[in-house]
């Protein structure tokens, strides 16, 4: 298998010549070069590479090497549990201090967006492969219609990654009007005219991709950075989540959950109230921030993973960092007593000594957006309470608590007793699982609209010094960077 994947990953690198020029036209779109893949090696290498795993904007020298032009994002500072003092905001960058204070111009014209032009980076090359697999000159007819699905997968992913930042929530009523972003499905360069079409424009190609791709995945993969069937029927789960179309999502879950307990790749949840102490932490002094093993997300070791698109928290989480933003004490009272999660975060240095005025997370730096087991259960929970399940979600819930508590802890509080307050608790035990990760900005989003969820918009606050922000509803979306719309005049902005 090593071979293999080093056969793979020089394949890659030969043929990433044809995404070999500069970004800075229209959608970010890349130029096809003069290597095209033609075997059906070639198509499946091109899967192989940190473009993909990562949702950083990078640039692609002539020697095939990779540079990160834009690496930050920018809704990890937009959640809710999150506060900072001020001289803490004082050492954010002039994005990050927009973004934190939801002022509506995060990018300046010189600016690359990461949550922009990774994402279409990605959906080129993911073009490359679905417009030409079926060509290749070898292979069987299922293999390449496995990684037609799989590049049909990665395209819709990717779509609907960028409604999550430059679209207004889904609402059936509007979406035929809200704008959109360009649904891109071919690797032409030339094209220089694209519209934003509406919201509903993009559900529909984004549903209709999955729905259609889905079954041809194949049901086993090699590794977690790799698309197979439970990974992509995770991805379809997510996207009727956040259409509010529970029972659909619920479907695709389960086929999602199946697919995990038949997997070839270990998946299982981690247990914390063993490996919190394996993972090197002591309590004291707190050297945990430096010494953290929780495994990575390319690391085989990362049972609870699904598959890997991950977003880097460094900028907020990396112990040897200036401290920026930190968790609101009454999300941290979130924790129970003996929930190892409260373990992750702390307001002392090496030393043991108190250095913040809040606790802020020191230990893991990396978050995948599709996804990993503790969201799967989750999201089960939240589909089944809503559709009438009731056991089943607190057997989902069940399942994860004792894993990440003792087991005397982790029962259900007993005044968790109607349907409405099960919705609430499962959303509450994401905020837990997910907290200081930029995780709960899609909840937020998605949540917006939900009866059940207004009175928690008291809580979309930051504050600076005595100065408080609140988020509004116009700022659940970034406006367009002024570098894409240089390029297409004919748009028109976010408000």
């Amino acid at each position: 298998m090593r071979k293999d994947m080093k056969t793979r990953y020089n394949i890659f690198f030969l043929l990433w010549g044809l995404l070999l020029c500069g970004c800075d036209d229209f959608l970010d779109v890349k130029p096809k070069g003069k290597d095209i893949p033609e075997k059906i090696a070639h198509y499946d290498g091109l899967f192989n590479n940190t473009i993909l795993t990562n949702l950083i904007f990078s640039k692609v020298n002539e020697n095939g090497s990779i540079t990160a032009q834009q690496s930050e994002i920018y809704f990890i500072y937009m959640t809710d549990e999150l506060i900072t003092d001020e001289a803490s905001y004082a050492n954010m960058g002039r994005s990050a201090r927009a973004a934190y204070t939801y002022d509506p111009d995060i990018f300046l014209e010189e600016d690359y967006s990461a949550e922009w032009s990774a994402a279409y980076q990605q959906i080129y090359l993911y073009n490359v492969i679905a417009n030409g697999v079926m060509d290749a000159e070898d292979g069987t007819t299922q293999k390449k219609k496995e990684l037609l699905a799989e590049a049909r997968v990665g395209r819709a992913f990717m779509h609907f990654y960028l409604t999550q930042f430059f679209c207004k929530p889904y609402q059936e009523a509007t979406a035929v009007t809200d704008p959109g972003v360009p649904v891109v499905t071919k690797a032409n360069s030339g094209e220089t005219s694209f519209s934003r079409g509406t919201v509903k424009d993009v559900y529909d190609f984004v549903t209709k991709e999955l729905e259609e791709a889905c079954p041809d995945l194949p049901l086993q993969t090699q590794h977690r950075q790799r698309v197979y069937r439970a990974a992509g029927y995770f991805m379809l789960g997510k996207v009727y989540m956040a259409m509010g179309e529970y029972g659909k999502a619920l479907k695709a879950l389960e086929i999602a959950y199946e697919g995990t307990q038949n997997s070839s790749i270990i998946l299982e949840l981690f247990d914390y109230n063993q490996e919190i102490y394996n993972w090197g932490y002591t309590g004291a002094p707190n050297t945990w921030g430096m010494s953290c093993t929780y495994p990575i997300n390319l690391s085989e070791d990362n049972n609870e993973l699904i598959y890997n698109k991950q977003v880097s928290i460094l900028p907020i989480t990396l112990f040897l960092y200036p401290p920026q933003v930190y968790v609101k004490p009454e999300y941290m009272a979130l924790y129970s007593k003996n929930d190892h999660r409260a373990k992750f975060f702390s307001d002392k240095d090496y030393t043991g000594v108190t250095q913040w005025p809040y606790s802020k997370r020191v230990c893991r730096y990396m978050f995948t957006v599709c996804g990993d087991l503790p969201d799967l259960y989750l999201m089960l929970a939240e589909c089944k309470a809503r559709t009438g399940d009731e056991t089943g979600a607190r057997a989902d819930l069940l399942t994860l608590r004792e894993k990440r508590m003792p087991a005397a802890e982790a029962a259900i509080p007993a005044s968790v007793n109607s349907k409405e307050k099960l919705i609430r608790f499962v959303l509450e035990e994401r905020t837990r699982e997910f907290m200081m990760s930029g995780m709960r900005w899609f909840d937020i989003r998605r949540l917006w609209n939900d009866p059940l969820f207004q009175d928690d918009k008291k809580n979309y606050t930051h504050k600076v010094g005595e100065q408080t922000y609140t988020l509004t509803e116009d700022r659940l979306t970034y406006r367009i960077p002024p570098k894409v719309m240089s390029f297409n005049s004919g748009w028109v902005d976010n408000n």
